[in-house]
């Protein structure tokens, strides 16, 4: 039986992120992460790393663990989550693309999932490549780890993967706040990497974002504490323009998931969005 509880954190372990957002948010520093990472229990990147899986080998590893994939986010979205999913009619007819998502949790990647489908892919920081079991069920169902210190040789095979993918209609799934907040519930101010792809390519950017329904807190035996009730929204697809230049692009994509974000933020939670950033200029987006 998995075990799901162990993903759950301690009450003070969470008054201690919420204290680092806070501050985060008064800095203007949006895309850092809110704990020290590092390479511990995983392994680094290399030229060797198959960026690209194909053939019948693969296939088969694929399914095998895309099965156990499904068991353990069935379980995380059932019993951490309680996750509900809304705007799946935004997906008809969109084969292919950049999906992007607030990063609210270590586990919001269930989320996406089962919103727009087990088979996409997903662009993750190179200290998620675990070692053991998690890390094999990583590798084998769409991940495509980015270089931490954007190495070029990485970064060629990484470009190459990016293009072979959404040349065969898949969907990829970028953090475009590039670090995770726990339980944060604000749209953050974005990095470009996700729409100079679309751009580049000409694909479609499909935004989601998960909205967070606090729960009475209850510790467990292990004196940990549940995960708010989530819902993730599908939002309508946004195309490149095609009057615009390529730099001209990505900034009215930005701007557009920003906007798109806002939005659902401000009505769901009914309150304009606004930060207590000191300095402005921090900010990349329009208000």
């Amino acid at each position: 039986m998995l075990d799901v509880n162990i993903l759950k954190e301690g009450p003070k372990e969470f008054e201690e992120f919420v204290k680092i957002h806070n501050q985060f948010e008064i800095d203007g520093e949006f895309n850092i992460d809110e704990n020290e990472n590092s390479m511990d229990g995983c392994e680094p990147i290399t030229e060797d790393f198959p960026f690209i899986r194909k053939g019948f080998k693969y296939a088969i590893k694929h399914w095998f663990y895309t099965c156990a994939y499904k068991r353990y986010a069935n379980k995380i979205n059932r019993e951490l989550t309680n996750l509900k999913v809304v705007g799946r009619e935004n997906l008809r007819g969109v084969k292919g693309g950049i999906v992007t998502c607030n990063h609210i949790s270590k586990v919001d990647s269930f989320a996406v999932r089962e919103a727009v489908g087990v088979d996409i892919m997903f662009v993750a920081a190179e200290f998620n490549n675990w070692k053991g079991e998690m890390g094999d069920i990583a590798r084998h169902t769409g991940y495509i780890p980015l270089s931490t210190n954007l190495d070029k040789n990485l970064m060629r095979k990484f470009n190459e993967a990016i293009e072979y993918y959404l040349n065969k209609d898949k969907r990829i799934l970028f953090y475009p706040e590039q670090a995770m907040w726990r339980e944060y519930k604000k749209p953050r101010p974005m990095k470009s990497g996700a729409f100079h792809y679309a751009t580049k390519h000409n694909k479609p950017i499909i935004p989601l974002f998960i909205t967070i329904d606090d729960k009475v807190q209850k510790i467990d035996d292990n004196g940990k504490m549940n995960f708010g009730d989530y819902t993730i929204h599908i939002l309508p697809p946004i195309y490149p323009k095609k009057n615009l230049s390529n730099k001209e692009n990505v900034d009215y994509l930005l701007q557009a998931n920003f906007d798109a974000w806002r939005k659902v933020y401000q009505d769901y939670y009914k309150i304009p969005l606004s930060y207590t950033t000191k300095d402005k200029s921090k900010i990349n987006v329009k208000l």
